[in-house]
């Protein structure tokens, strides 16, 4: 699936990985001279959920992004949760524009695989968003953004409210993906 240039959801959503950064933190990415133009590879997932573990076989010292568009399917106050290990970010616009993104949530630690409500680990105390009001089938910009240190890796952003009665895993039905990096595409198509 590609993304649809008349603003609809594809059933993917764009990955990205930057292979040997230090740290546990965000700003140990954002603050690298590669983030944001040039992961070390990329590839489309059909979740907000990153593989867990490093398959295919990540390993330590990363940082990733999980970015691109959500549709959601009514009008409605929406709650959105993230669980990583180590730490993360979710940013969310209130349009299709990334420049208009904000940080709603995120985890200052580290947690297990969907544990979004501290469960485990050292996650902080921002792992839940404020209620945020999304209009159906609106176009937004969203972005995760996680940091591995080492140890087990996990990143996944839930939500609930307007058309979602149930916390849940962001599906690939209200996603479509951010463009191609150069550098990636590049790789891909020499």
């Amino acid at each position: 699936l590609v993304v649809s240039s008349s603003g609809q959801p594809t059933g993917q959503i764009m990955w990205e990985v930057w292979e040997g950064i230090g740290g546990t933190l965000t700003t140990d990415l954002t603050n690298n001279a590669a983030y944001p133009d040039t992961p070390t590879w990329a590839e489309l997932i059909t979740s907000l959920e990153a593989p867990i573990n490093g398959d295919p076989g990540l390993g330590s010292d990363f940082g990733s992004r999980i970015h691109g568009y959500l549709y959601p399917p009514a009008d409605g106050d929406y709650t959105f949760w993230i669980a990583s290990d180590d730490s993360s970010d979710l940013w969310l616009s209130t349009s299709d524009n990334p420049a208009d993104a904000v940080v709603i949530c995120g985890v200052d630690g580290w947690c297990d695989s969907r544990q979004f409500d501290g469960e485990g680990g050292s996650p902080g105390t921002r792992q839940k968003s404020a209620p945020v009001t999304l209009v159906g089938g609106q176009k937004y910009y969203i972005s995760a953004i996680y940091k591995e240190g080492g140890g087990g890796d996990n990143c996944a952003v839930a939500w609930q409210g307007g058309g979602i009665a149930e916390r849940a895993v962001i599906d690939g039905a209200y996603l479509s993906p951010a463009a191609w990096a150069a550098s990636v595409l590049k790789a891909k198509n020499p």
